[in-house]
């Protein structure tokens, strides 16, 4: 957790700290103001007491990664570093809400969003750098609909590894079986949860699910996922074959590149060939709003 600090407090002496946006597992975000260059920015604050050394290595690497990057739907970083005891990392503040703080959006409407996502992840796969955390709430929606890829904090590049081998980092509901067992991992566990974050999108509910995060886990490993279909016959066929193809448990088994998903996406029939069920997710409630928890009829697995 982040540790709170005063709004007006300016940060290395230059970032002026204006309001508080949000909160997450490795820090508070804040709305500031560069006085230097007289812009608003977002900052990102860490104690460095809180987590120790790893953890102000790791708030550090996510600038270090994302600094790599120079892409249309990626957070640009402009800076970080350290004050007071404070790790910081200065990004651009952007406008738009998380993808899972609205009503799911129609097919017609998602499928743009998700062809930037995989354009995005293209871009960081082809620089080394794997997200390991890809979820609704990463993703931020312009009004316009234009989507940007956010919160790098537990991306790995083939040139650094921050934690040390058999460590487990990510959010359980959408961790690659690679990634939970601890092994060696490539772009393909970020395709993996990008196939979590559509059947959710789509299908309303999560594809694993479980108040216990090791039975989740167990079901990444374990289970094969219902076809969303079942809970959204709007989706279209080869739509739900591309999800089911992601979600495959070995990596081989998987689309081999992001470019590749997104081209899937692009060649899909337009939704309104599919008839009016094709938008699908009108009575599907928004995502924050879905419960992530609770295994039922899943004794064996909890087991």
């Amino acid at each position: 957790m982040g540790q709170v600090v005063q709004l007006g407090t300016c940060i290395n002496g230059r970032y002026r700290l204006d309001a508080e946006l949000g909160r997450g597992g490795m820090g508070l975000v804040y709305r500031a103001t560069d006085t230097v260059l007289d812009r608003p920015v977002a900052v990102k604050v860490l104690s460095a007491s809180a987590l120790g050394t790893p953890g102000r290595a790791r708030l550090l690497h996510e600038a270090r990664a994302a600094a790599q990057l120079n892409h249309p739907n990626i957070v640009k970083v402009y800076d970080a570093g350290e004050d007071e005891g404070l790790a910081f990392v200065v990004m651009e503040l952007l406008v738009g809400e998380p993808l899972n703080s609205r009503q799911p959006p129609p097919l017609e409407a998602l499928l743009p969003i998700l062809r930037q996502v995989c354009s995005a992840l293209e871009h960081a796969h082809g620089h080394g750098i794997v997200h390991r955390d890809l979820k609704p709430e990463n993703i931020l929606v312009a009004a316009d609909g234009h989507a940007t890829l956010t919160d790098f904090g537990l991306a790995r590049s083939r040139s650094a590894r921050i934690t040390t081998d058999g460590s487990i980092l990510g959010t359980v509901f959408y961790l690659a079986p690679e990634q939970a067992l601890g092994r060696d991992l490539d772009g393909r566990a970020d395709l993996y949860a990008l196939g979590v974050l559509l059947y959710e999108l789509l299908a309303g509910r999560l594809p694993f699910n479980a108040d216990d995060p090791l039975a989740v886990i167990s079901q990444h490993l374990y289970t094969p996922p219902v076809p969303p279909r079942t809970y959204n016959p709007g989706i279209p066929r080869a739509l739900e074959a591309l999800i089911l193809k992601l979600l495959s448990k070995q990596a081989a088994d998987r689309p081999a590149s992001a470019v590749e998903v997104q081209r899937a996406l692009e060649e899909l029939p337009e939704p309104a060939a599919q008839g009016p069920a094709a938008a699908g997710s009108a009575d599907i409630p928004p995502l924050d709003q879905l419960v992530r928890g609770r295994l039922v009829g899943r004794d064996r697995e909890l087991a």
